[in-house]
């Protein structure tokens, strides 16, 4: 009897620890996000330009002097070229983003965007809003800028960058560098973790 406690114990204990483990992973990954929901319908004002960062065009092309590249860590470029064809009217491909911020030396060592280098390199605004809310988002889609989000893939997944494109019938529909079609924010957990707005 003393054994067969002793192991009905051992099998609770792994049990709650598992549960707490999950409950631990959880709360670290929704750590300082924000959920948002749009409050009225937002149409683009211009046609949605979709860029793939493994677009076959782009894919192997490295960004800056790292080892990552536009197909393994190119979702910010791919959203921010996006954004800039949009509000411009120009092709602004990943590609032709990418050649102009790696000659500049605008990425760190480990392929990041160093945003005041961006700023002295391209001339475009650039805002980095510390506070995130709906009504932000709904302001800067309502001026033609479209915003650029950091949300977890699957919810809960590895960070990732999508667009902002529109608002409509509650949600909020966005440019995935990884998709073919338009997705919605709900499909990341309706939670965005930064804003990054370039124009």
């Amino acid at each position: 009897m003393t054994f067969k406690r002793n192991r009905a114990f051992t099998i609770i204990m792994i049990s709650a620890c598992i549960v707490l483990a999950f409950i631990a992973v959880v709360f670290l990954r929704f750590r300082g996000g924000m959920r948002i929901k749009p409050s009225f319908d937002i149409a683009p004002d211009t046609d949605i330009i979709c860029y793939r960062q493994d677009d076959s065009r782009w894919a192997d092309e490295h960004l800056g002097n790292s080892k990552y590249t536009l197909e393994s860590s190119g979702c910010l470029v791919s959203c921010i070229a996006s954004a800039l064809s949009m509000e411009y009217g120009i092709e602004e491909t990943p590609s032709t983003l990418n050649a102009r911020l790696s000659s500049d030396g605008v990425y760190d060592s480990e392929g990041n965007i160093q945003w005041e280098g961006l700023r002295q390199a391209t001339g475009y605004q650039v805002d980095l809003p510390s506070d995130i809310s709906s009504n932000m988002i709904d302001s800067y889609l309502s001026r033609g800028i479209y915003p650029i989000v950091r949300v977890r893939m699957y919810a809960l997944g590895n960070v990732h960058y999508v667009l902002i494109v529109e608002a409509e019938n509650g949600r909020y529909r966005c440019m995935d560098p990884l998709k073919d079609e338009l997705t919605d924010l709900a499909d990341y957990g309706n939670r965005i973790y930064a804003v990054r707005c370039v124009y």
